[in-house]
């Protein structure tokens, strides 16, 4: 009977233990506080592109009718004869070439104005944003 007593005791103790840490532990109106502050947008930094300076390139139409006249010209000085021939196939290729590479500097600057403008806009947003929570 000692022991049933004895746990009754425990039982009851516990239970008003329970009870008054749930009593303590009710919960407290808590107060949140939101803040904000401007954010702040890395800067793209990008190197500076090279300006293209082409140069000069003289062509030299050599035919049945001038082809010892135009050796004579170019060996006058004394330096040595070298001939850069293309045959018609080529020279149209080359041209396609040249279309093809305007077009690729074309695409690349379509690329880069869309850039542009997406930083642009971001930085109006993030400048408008910033200035509605600075408010």
């Amino acid at each position: 009977m000692q022991q049933t007593a004895k746990l009754l005791t425990k039982s009851v103790l516990g239970f008003g233990l329970v009870l008054a840490l749930t009593a303590c532990s009710q919960p407290q109106p808590q107060v949140i506080n939101v803040t904000s502050k401007p954010i702040e947008k890395p800067a793209l930094t990008l190197p500076p592109v090279d300006e293209l300076n082409m140069r000069e390139v003289t062509w030299i139409i050599i035919n049945q009718d001038n082809l010892e006249e135009k050796i004579a010209e170019l060996t006058a000085g004394g330096a040595p004869l070298a001939m850069f021939v293309l045959t018609g196939d080529g020279y149209a290729n080359l041209g396609l070439n040249f279309s093809d590479i305007r077009a690729l500097v074309q695409q690349q600057q379509a690329i880069i104005l869309a850039y542009e403008n997406y930083y642009k806009e971001a930085n109006q947003a993030i400048q408008d944003y910033n200035d509605s929570v600075t408010q």
